[in-house]
This record gives structure tokens, C-alpha cells and sequence, in this order.
């Protein structure tokens, strides 16, 4: 069965380990990030990637109530996925299967 909390009601350190950790860690090759940190946007939680002279910005928490962690999760792994399979280092490749 699913995550069924909601992404209102954990902290920033639960998402993290719950959705943005293990996504990294299946995307990403060891050492290949040049930098990654929470950033507050105007209206949502993004996790800022750099890799080299790519730039991505998933959400981890999106504005407003009712999301539940494991859909913001499963976007959070989809958008990441993309990202990379659309940049320069790692063009063309689906990470994470």
C-alpha cells in the first residue's frame, strides 16, 4: 500500500528522506552532483540539482493542501527523470529504471 499522509503534514526532513533521497540515489551516479539544497520558491518547496552547466528544480512541496506524499513523490522521481534524460551530461538516457 501507498504513502497516504500528505505533504502538509510532514517536514521537510521527512520528504527528504521519504521521495528526494532515494530518487537522487537512483538517478544520479555517485559524484555527480556539484550541488543540491532545498530552496524556497514564491509558492513551493523545489529541491535545486546542479550538475555541471544543468540546473533543475523539482518540487518537493507544492503550494496549497491535499497532496499526498506518494503523488508529489512519484512527480518529484518523473520530473527528475526527465530533466536528466534532457541534459547535456546525460542526454537521451532514462535513469532510474
Amino acid at each position: 500500500m501507498g504513502d497516504e499522509r500528505y505533504v502538509e503534514d510532514c517536514t521537510d526532513k521527512e520528504l527528504l528522506e521519504t521521495f528526494v533521497k532515494p530518487t537522487i540515489e537512483r538517478i544520479f551516479k555517485p559524484g555527480e552532483i556539484d550541488d543540491a539544497r532545498l530552496v524556497r520558491s514564491d509558492r513551493d518547496l523545489i529541491y535545486r540539482i546542479t550538475v555541471g552547466g544543468d540546473v533543475f528544480y523539482p518540487i518537493v512541496r507544492p503550494h496549497g493542501n491535499g497532496f499526498s506524499v506518494e503523488s508529489v513523490g512519484q512527480q518529484f522521481f518523473d520530473d527528475v527523470q526527465d530533466d536528466v534524460a534532457e541534459s547535456y551530461f546525460a542526454w537521451g538516457e532514462l535513469r532510474g529504471e
